[in-house]
């Protein structure tokens, strides 16, 4: 049995052709394997900023409790607030009425009157001195 040339061509041929097919499928096994690291990382930093997203969402949750809790109290200081307004517009009108009332008393002329006049006075509208 004796190669020819032709076979030898042919067994170096295949012997490229596997090797080419060794090497193609070493560099994708490679490329599959950097791809896979690729994914694991992406997961990872994937997983730490929902982690972060879900602690914002709890602290925004927090802040906007506490938000409507201090308007609520803003909300009870102005009627606080309205209704001692109120008080004090009424408590001016008293004290400026009172005051009105003891300037009124400071004119008036006092008028010294003994007890016989009085009975006399008090006669006249139909109320006797006993």
């Amino acid at each position: 049995m004796k190669f020819s040339l032709t076979t030898y061509l042919i067994a170096g041929v295949a012997a490229v052709f596997a090797i080419s097919l060794w090497i193609g499928s070493l560099w994708s096994n490679h490329k599959i394997a950097v791809l896979e690291r690729d994914i694991e990382t992406a997961k990872s930093v994937a997983a730490e900023k929902q982690s972060a997203a879900d602690e914002k969402e709890r602290q925004a949750a927090e802040y906007k409790a506490k938000n409507e809790y201090l308007e609520q109290q803003i909300a009870e200081v102005q009627a606080i607030a309205k209704k001692q307004d109120e008080e004090l517009e009424t408590l001016s009108k008293t004290v400026d009425a009172a005051r009105g009332n003891v300037e009124r008393t400071r004119r008036i002329r006092s008028v010294a009157t003994t007890a016989d006049e009085l009975c006399a006075k008090l006669g006249e509208i139909g109320h006797g001195c006993g």
